[in-house]
C-alpha cells in the first residue's frame, strides 16, 4: 500500500509541473512552492468521561501553486500526511488533502492566510483486532502564517506555520467513541519558484 502511494504522488507531482516543462519560454508571477512538514500536535478528543485524548504527530510533503495578484495569494494545494500515535506507535495513519487557501502578503514577506481542506485518510496501520477508523473525508479550517524570502532570481524559502480545525468530524461517524473535537498544528519549510508558461 505504501508503494502504491507514493507513486500516486509521484505521478500526481508529475502531472502537476508539466504545464511549466513543456514549451516554458518566460516567467509568470505565480507561485510554485514545494514543502516538507512536522507535525507535533494532531489531537482527537472524545466525549466520553475518562476517555484519554488520542495524541499524534507526523511529517507531511505538500504542493501548492499559488496564484499571485500583488500582495494577495490564491493557493490550491496537495499534501500527504503520515501520523503516528504518541502512545501506540502500531497505529500509523496516511491521509491525502487537497486544500484551497487565501493569503495576504506585506512588503516585507510576511503573510497571513486561511484555508479550507479536506482531509482522507487513504490507509490505516493498526495492530491485529484493533478498530480500524472509518475511511471518510472531514472538512478542516486552516489559519496560515508564513514568511517568504527570495534567496536567487525567481526562487523563494518559504516557511510557514498552520494549525486547523476538524468542522465536520465524519471520521469518526462509525467509532465506538463519539468525537468532540480534533485539531492539528504544523510547521513547513520549502523551496518555492515563479511558474513558467509559454507563448501563444
Amino acid at each position: 500500500m505504501k508503494s502504491k502511494l507514493f507513486q500516486f504522488i509521484f505521478v500526481v507531482a508529475f502531472v502537476f509541473s508539466l504545464p511549466f516543462i513543456a514549451n516554458a519560454q518566460y516567467l509568470t508571477t505565480d507561485l510554485v512552492l514545494l514543502k516538507v512538514g512536522y507535525i507535533p500536535i494532531y489531537t482527537v478528543s472524545f466525549d466520553e468521561d475518562n476517555a484519554d485524548d488520542s495524541e499524534n504527530k507526523g511529517i507531511a510533503v505538500q504542493g501548492e501553486y499559488n496564484l499571485n495578484s500583488g500582495n494577495f495569494w490564491l493557493g490550491f494545494g496537495f499534501e500527504y500526511q503520515r501520523m503516528v500515535n504518541d502512545d501506540e506507535d502500531d497505529y500509523i495513519n496516511h491521509f491525502l488533502l487537497p486544500m484551497v487557501s487565501a493569503k495576504f502578503v506585506a512588503t516585507g514577506g510576511l503573510y497571513v492566510g486561511a484555508g479550507l481542506a479536506g482531509k482522507y485518510l487513504v490507509s490505516a496501520e493498526t495492530p491485529s483486532g484493533a478498530e480500524e477508523p472509518d475511511k471518510k473525508i472531514d472538512l478542516w479550517v486552516n489559519g496560515i502564517m508564513g514568511y517568504h524570502l527570495p534567496i536567487a532570481e525567481a526562487v523563494f524559502l518559504d516557511i510557514e506555520g498552520r494549525f486547523g480545525w476538524n468542522i465536520t468530524n465524519q471520521q469518526f461517524d462509525e467509532s465506538s467513541k463519539e468525537v468532540s473535537n480534533a485539531y492539528d498544528l504544523g510547521f513547513y519549510i520549502g523551496i518555492g519558484t515563479r511558474a513558467m508558461a509559454s507563448e501563444l
